[in-house]
């Protein structure tokens, strides 16, 4: 098969999730949400499993000395996608995560970006049969072989190691993300909208808010035994954020 695209999926009962941002909400002042708390999750869960923080560059894996989280950032009313990127996500609060996400999604949807309007200029330039073909040989080579391509806007592992993305904005209970040949990421994790569902709690039937993750994997990266050590910790820090490495040493 020509396909490593392997793909699973999570229904997340936000419960502890909610109580956990609402005390972070109050102690910090700011605007914390699910999508800040995923990123924080991701990029801890990542930390101590090397095989999928690294590169595939012509066959062969290149171990990356930093956990990069990126989000799809919504820009010019849906009608455009940037990207931001939080570099040591391992290392980073939740706060962090509000902080930087924040100015950047401003400074994105501002126009302010200069590599996002590279981009797209480079973009429209070229005739649409040349974009798809363009589109993978920047990306390998700013992916996968680590060298900046700065007249196109594209940093050397400019989408880091895992990208999230919401379709829940778009009411969208839970999608399939495909891999982005250009992006050269190992992992995409995609947030859906929040549902009521009846669910078993300690031998009881309640109604909860839930969330469907998705994750898409690479299965070149790693094997399902090691890929399902990720898994775990990721979903065992959403289902509790408290359990979560940097809150634990707090």
């Amino acid at each position: 098969p020509n396909d490593p695209e392997v793909f699973v999926t999570h229904e997340w009962d936000i419960t502890k999730a909610q109580e956990y941002l609402k005390r972070k909400q109050k102690e910090s002042g700011l605007g914390l949400t699910i999508t800040h708390l995923v990123g924080y999750c991701a990029g801890h869960a990542l930390k101590d499993e090397p095989d999928l923080n690294g590169r595939i560059c012509f066959g062969n894996y290149y171990p990356k000395d930093k956990v990069g989280i990126s989000y799809l950032i919504s820009c010019e009313s849906g009608r455009d996608l940037g990207i931001y990127k939080v570099e040591d996500a391992d290392k980073k609060e939740i706060e962090d995560f509000y902080k930087e996400l924040n100015a950047g999604s401003k400074k994105l949807r501002s126009n302010k970006d200069t590599d996002h309007k590279k981009r797209g200029l480079s973009l429209s330039i070229f005739p649409t049969f040349l974009i798809e073909p363009l589109l993978f040989i920047i990306g390998y080579i700013a992916g996968a072989m680590g060298i900046s391509m700065k007249l196109f806007g594209l940093r050397d592992n400019a989408f880091g190691t895992c990208v999230i993305t919401s379709v829940g904005m778009l009411g969208y209970e839970h999608a399939f993300v495909p891999l982005p040949p250009y992006s050269n990421v190992p992992l995409i994790v995609t947030i859906g909208t929040i549902v009521k569902k009846p669910l078993v709690v300690e031998n009881e039937i309640k109604i909860r808010d839930v969330i469907n993750i998705t994750l898409t994997l690479d299965h070149r990266y790693t094997d399902g035994a090691r890929a399902a050590k990720v898994y775990q910790k990721f979903i065992k820090y959403l289902d509790d954020p408290v359990t979560c490495p940097k809150e634990s040493a707090v």
